[in-house]
């Protein structure tokens, strides 16, 4: 358990590096990081090339091991990322981004179909499912 500003929060719930260290070759990236995410918080990482931005998020997505620390992640939590190179499509960017959100993109597809049949009720339990993903 953990305290926050909302109360106790289970350890399952959250995203945690505990002095963390993470090498690339014989490259320190960073060493002794500590970190936790708790669920809805927005985050933001800036740092110049090479620092190990695109290792951490390697790390978080389970391509690659800490080399030294802790890290855990939820179980059931979903993290989508876009690559630093987007492959050559005739998608606009944010259109390419919002298809990587399967059930967004089932939601909208099944809301075009009840609109499509006038079903008033299946239009509705859509736009809720919607609303409580933040669609």
């Amino acid at each position: 358990m953990v305290a926050h500003p909302g109360g106790l929060i289970h350890c399952a719930t959250m995203l945690i590096l505990n002095d963390l260290s993470l090498y690339r070759s014989a490259r320190l990236l960073f060493k002794g990081a500590s970190l936790t995410i708790f669920p809805g918080h927005k985050v933001g990482l800036t740092g110049a090339n090479g620092t190990g931005k695109s290792s951490l998020f390697g790390l978080i997505r389970g391509e690659i091991k800490q080399d030294h620390g802790e890290f855990s992640l939820p179980p059931g939590w979903v993290i989508a990322h876009v690559a630093q190179e987007m492959p050559a499509v005739d998608t606009a960017a944010v259109d390419y981004v919002m298809a990587g959100d399967e059930e967004l993109a089932r939601l909208h597809l099944e809301l075009q179909q009840a609109e499509a049949a006038d079903d008033g009720a299946r239009i509705a339990a859509l736009h809720a499912r919607l609303d409580a993903i933040g669609g």
